[in-house]
């Protein structure tokens, strides 16, 4: 192991217990091997194996309570930028964030004991709310027997704590197994046994259409339907405004059936050639936006969406203009955007109120 590595070690279980459960709350060098060093410093008599299996689980628990608030309060543009210094990826949290709305909290659990997964799972967990205190269960549960098994050879290897890569392997792989199947049991339980009840059923509904999407946004945005926003020049309808620390999204829905084809001048849908030109209407919503902002002296990035919500529409080629998308796809569009400025959330509050005061409740 590297030198520095083994100073970050030092300076940590130097403090004792506090420093484990600091070195796994900030997790600077993976938590395996901060457990397996606090093993070995067992094996020395330096500490006592009961309590760093408690300070130890409490550290694990810290981290994903950290990450659970960066779900929260960053969201997704928050991973966007900052997920690299986390070891973290975008494709990770897609994938996680997809579990979590399809299969519920339980998949917090069994995904605890999956690589790379087992962090990012909490972070959807934030964005989506979850109950802190069974997020806090189903997290402990799951901490426990990962602290006691890498303490626990770490204990065990003694003076050769440092090959706990090696050694590990033939104990974590049946755990992997374990937890892969069990998740894969569970998925199977909730697509099969669970019951749909009218409210399941409305959810499915809703989660086609463009309100029902936004739910799930995540609490740094603010959202307004159907809203009609005056500027000093003009006033234009906006089918939904999306305000976040990444900017002002303006989404104009289409519920155009089968095929649209982009053109240089706007879209063209179906077998009869019916067009239309979203992207002129899209414009002037833009210039009313800009404009009330500039007005009052704001700064931030609008962005104009086409969502497309017909079931049997099919998207050929891209928007001369602007962003076309799914309702399925409209959350990520939203929150993958990289915008020039970032808000605050009190410039969010800000502009959100400005809008809702410039103009009324549309449709």
């Amino acid at each position: 192991m590297g030198e520095l590595v083994h100073r970050i070690l030092e300076v940590i279980t130097g403090m004792g217990y506090w420093g484990i459960l600091i070195g796994l709350a900030i997790e600077v060098i993976p938590s395996e091997i901060v457990l397996a060093y606090a093993g070995y410093l067992a094996y020395q008599g330096q500490i006592n194996m009961v309590e760093a299996v408690i300070f130890g689980t409490i550290g694990c628990l810290l981290q994903q309570i950290v990450l659970y608030a960066i779900g929260i309060y960053g969201g997704r543009p928050f991973v966007d930028k900052y997920g690299k210094y986390l070891h973290i990826k975008p494709k990770h949290i897609d994938l996680t964030e997809g579990w979590f709305k399809k299969y519920g909290a339980g998949v917090v659990f069994t995904s605890r004991f999956i690589p790379v997964v087992r962090q990012a799972i909490s972070i959807p967990a934030g964005i989506a709310r979850m109950n802190l205190a069974k997020f806090l269960i189903y997290t402990g549960l799951a901490s426990v027997p990962w602290a006691v098994l890498f303490i626990t050879l770490g204990k065990k290897l003694g003076e050769n704590w440092e090959s706990i890569d090696e050694k590990a392997g033939p104990y974590t792989q049946p755990i992997l197994w374990t937890a892969l199947g069990l998740t894969v049991l569970y998925i199977l339980y909730k697509l099969l046994f669970r019951k749909k009840s009218p409210a399941d059923k409305a959810a499915v509904e809703a989660e086609g259409t463009v309100a029902g999407q936004l739910k799930s946004i995540g609490s740094g945005y603010r959202v307004l339907h159907g809203r009609a926003v005056r500027s000093k020049s003009a006033s234009r309808e906006f089918d939904h405004l999306v305000i976040g620390p990444n900017g002002v999204f303006h989404i104009e829905e289409k519920d155009w059936e089968g095929k649209v084809t982009f053109t240089s001048n706007g879209a063209e849908r179906g077998k009869e050639g019916l067009k239309e030109d979203p992207t002129a209407q899209l414009y002037r919503h833009e210039f009313v936006l800009k404009e009330l902002l500039r007005d009052n002296k704001l700064e931030a990035d609008v962005t104009g969406l086409l969502c497309f919500t017909h079931p049997d529409c099919t998207l050929a080629g891209r928007s001369p203009a602007f962003a076309a998308v799914k309702p399925d796809g409209l959350v990520h569009a939203i929150q993958s955007h990289k915008a020039k400025r970032t808000l605050s959330p009190g410039e969010v509050d800000r502009v959100a109120g400005l809008l809702e005061e410039s103009g009324s409740q549309g449709r």
